[in-house]
């Protein structure tokens, strides 16, 4: 940034980060790093599969990718559509895509110091097939997933279709009630309706929701997300858009979350410098210091890792005891269940 006179100059450019992989069109999202400085990039992998591409970007350079393949949902060719979400405390990830068989929701657990999604779930999404508007005599178009967006409070996932729109509860263990449609069907018999499009969640903590076909002046509005069924408040076209060009806005703007910041977890492995900072530790590790074995307190068949200085794992165990007879004297950091203690061996 010193460069140009204090301007800025681009000092890395035209670097290929992958090359020959033909891959979606759609879904895209970036999530911060749980430092609060990076961001993890995710990306939609090769068709018929549900690969996906993760980048780190850093400050001054993009690492990986690395892959993450599951087996469902395998999405197809037609990508005109989908959405990759996260949830507002980056917690969560959502993706939606396709028809016909690929009417699924994909939900997993986003670890945001890896980047790496845990515990996938797949759900099957509703398909109504009542609502045929006059030139879809198939009724094949509510099969279409255009969006996905997670409520602010993170409690309820809203997929947009072509026709409808639904809320999906996934905390909810009764699939019967985990899902409500916020909005049935077309509001017009026009036959340039404008289908729903992608969803993005404002900085009011409302869902907008695009449009795609017919005007582009408007976009629909979900005033109160956090709320289950018709309390979510659903307002068809209620957010003008103010502008004299016919074409407008189709979607809302694709942008990551800016104001997520650091989560305050310790990501392990860890640099030197982070292990410096050792945060509040609620673990009993005793004696310490020590020079053959450490009991860590209440922990029988947990697991428990040993780190060095270095951020490098040692061992593993999900024993009460740890054995450090055979290790070098100096300091070391024992972790069990997200917590963390320093200790040192004599």
């Amino acid at each position: 940034m010193n460069l140009n006179n204090g301007k800025g100059s681009v000092i890395v450019k035209n670097k290929m980060l992958l090359q020959g992989v033909a891959i979606h069109k759609t879904m895209m999202q970036a999530c911060r790093h749980s430092n609060g400085v990076d961001w993890w990039l995710l990306k939609q992998g090769e068709y018929d599969t549900n690969r996906i591409y993760r980048f780190l970007v850093k400050a001054d350079t993009i690492q990986g990718p690395w892959i993450q393949n599951f087996a469902e949902p395998k999405y197809p060719s037609y990508d005109l559509t989908g959405q990759y979400a996260f949830s507002k405390d980056g917690t969560k990830f959502a993706s939606v895509q396709g028809w016909g068989k690929m009417n699924k929701l994909f939900l997993a657990d986003f670890d945001r110091c890896t980047g790496e999604l845990n515990s996938p779930k797949v759900i099957n999404i509703p398909i109504d097939s009542t609502t045929k508007p006059q030139f879809d005599n198939t009724g094949l178009l509510d099969s279409i997933n255009t969006g996905v967006c997670f409520s602010p409070n993170g409690q309820f996932v809203y997929i947009s279709k072509r026709w409808n729109i639904y809320q999906y509860e996934h905390n909810e263990p009764d699939s019967m009630l985990a899902w409500y449609r916020v909005q049935h069907g077309p509001d017009t018999s026009i036959q340039k309706f404008q289908y729903y499009s992608q969803l993005a969640r404002g900085l009011d903590e409302r869902i907008y929701i695009g449009n795609v076909g017919g005007q582009y002046t408007h976009m629909s509005v979900i005033d109160k997300p956090d709320f289950k069924g018709v309390g979510c408040q659903f307002c068809r076209k209620c957010f003008r858009i103010d502008t004299s060009i016919e074409l407008g806005i189709t979607s809302p703007p694709n942008m990551p979350d800016y104001n997520l910041g650091a989560s305050g977890q310790v990501c392990w492995p860890v640099s030197t410098s982070q292990l410096a900072d050792e945060p509040i530790s609620q673990l009993e590790v005793y004696p310490n210091p020590a020079s053959t074995i450490f009991y860590v307190k209440n922990s029988i068949g947990k697991k428990k890792e040993l780190y060095n200085t270095l951020g490098q794992l040692i061992c593993t165990t999900k024993k009460e005891e740890i054995d450090v007879r055979r290790l070098a004297r100096g300091i070391y950091y024992i972790r069990c269940e997200g917590q963390s203690k320093k200790v040192l061996i004599e």
